[in-house]
């Protein structure tokens, strides 16, 4: 019987606030658990230290909850802790080590795509965490080996082409995340993103 080896997950994230500001409300977090990664990306609506104060309020929710595989639930609980806040974008994934499967769920205007031999979006709904939640659901597809999986905030253009992707491949991801908020950004927006890569 043939033994799975579980492939490497490697991830990098960066966050750059808008012009004038010291802070801001996006927020990018990566946890690596035994079986899985879990990503989550926040941008809450406004800018400065009051939007910045709310992004602190739910990555404490979002640290401190028990189940990370169960990103649907955590959204629900994230949209009842906003509902007299200021409300956000969020993106919610989990990729397992084993196989590369992705479950992403999003709320609002991010983007989650990949980038390798088979391109996808992942579908985020419309609506607003805390304001406007239709019924959410899971999206999910298989990474293929060296694929490499981009989740941003809207402060970065949600269509772009990079004129030299085999970098992106073989860079830190630090440095890829870096590149695509420096890049591609919106100098009036805070900014983020995270990149994942499967190999």
């Amino acid at each position: 019987m043939e033994v799975m080896t579980p492939r490497k997950l490697e991830a990098g994230s960066f966050v750059r606030t808008a012009n004038g500001h010291f802070v801001g409300g996006d927020l990018a977090i990566v946890r690596s658990h035994e079986e899985f990664l879990f990503l989550a990306l926040v941008d809450v609506l406004g800018h400065g230290p009051q939007a910045y104060s709310t992004a602190l309020e739910l990555e404490e929710v979002i640290l401190g909850w028990n189940d990370k595989f169960d990103i649907l639930a955590l959204m629900k609980a994230l949209h009842e802790h906003q509902k007299q806040g200021r409300g956000a974008v969020i993106s919610l994934c989990t990729i397992e080590s084993m196989t590369g499967d992705v479950r992403y769920v999003g709320i609002g205007n991010a983007t989650c795509r990949t980038m390798g031999e088979h391109p996808h979006h992942l579908l985020t709904r419309e609506g607003v965490v805390g304001h406007t939640l239709r019924t959410p659901s899971v999206e999910r597809l298989n990474l293929d080996q060296h694929d490499i999986l981009l989740l941003y905030s809207d402060g970065v253009s949600s269509h772009f082409e990079i004129e030299e992707p085999c970098q992106l491949f073989f860079d830190p991801l630090d440095n890829v995340a870096r590149r695509v908020v420096e890049t591609f950004g919106r100098s009036h927006d805070d900014a983020s993103c995270i990149a994942v890569r499967y190999t």
